[in-house]
């Protein structure tokens, strides 16, 4: 047992000194004295417990930002990476002479930079840091974010929403993820999750194609993670595993 247990224990166990006093010589000033002691034994537990939370919690606070200032370096180096790839294609093809190739790659960049601006813009910084940071785990499932026009989150969901949002996000990947591990290594799986504006509602639409085992279990995993949310999750009638997640704006 911890040091800050003990002390805590032997505060309270003190106020059997008291009692003793009290059952050995009963009285007034017997009674007072017990009294005080009990309610100073009690406050001085309380203050250690509490004391040794806070400590707690604050060890775990800094435990958790070391964390995620791991992943916001790994996240940073892979895409570095993941772009010195794109301009050294785009270098090779202008090298070779192939324009044709070099005016596709620059395409298919522009493209991925106009994604990659509208995630960014989703406003949510948990959910926006999670996506970016996905491709730097080690995982069989390729995931990709897509956003319809431009939609600003937070500036349409209350922050609980945004909170549930995030959650119930990773949660439903993390489902996507382990539905599909009985599946052969070799065979692609990948999840698409599309974002798009529907009148009072934001809609996230989860599509998955490769092996995902059971679709009733899948489905049943999913509703799970949305209960006591104002998240609602819905099939769509696909030849994939595609569920929508309806989030109502705040009115």
């Amino acid at each position: 047992m911890k040091s800050w247990k003990w002390i805590a224990a032997g505060a309270g166990g003190s106020i059997l000194l008291p009692v003793i006093w009290l059952l050995w010589m009963p009285g007034l000033l017997a009674a007072l004295g017990t009294v005080i002691w009990s309610v100073a034994a009690t406050l001085f537990a309380v203050r250690m417990v509490l004391r040794e939370q806070e400590r707690s919690m604050a060890e775990q606070q800094r435990v958790s930002e070391e964390q995620l200032k791991e992943r916001a370096v790994q996240a940073l180096n892979h895409h570095r990476h993941d772009w010195m790839n794109e301009l050294q294609i785009m270098y090779g093809y202008i090298q070779l002479g192939k324009h044709d190739k070099s005016v596709q790659c620059v395409e298919r960049i522009k493209e991925r930079m106009l994604q990659e601006s509208k995630v960014s813009k989703l406003g949510i910084p948990s959910l926006v840091f999670y996506f970016q940071a996905y491709r730097t785990f080690n995982v069989p499932l390729q995931l990709e974010i897509e956003v319809v026009d431009q939609l600003h989150l937070n500036e349409k969901l209350s922050p609980l929403r945004q909170e549930a949002l995030t959650e119930v996000i990773i949660a439903a990947v993390d489902i996507y993820e382990k539905a599909g591990e009985d599946s052969s290594p070799e065979e692609e799986r990948q999840l698409i999750i599309t974002f798009w504006d529907q009148e009072d509602h934001c809609i996230a639409e989860l599509e998955g194609e490769g092996a995902f085992g059971d679709r009733r279990a899948l489905e049943q995993q999913l509703k799970r993670v949305t209960e006591h949310t104002e998240l609602r999750v819905e099939q769509v009638d696909t030849d994939h595993m595609t569920y929508r997640l309806y989030i109502p704006y705040v009115t």
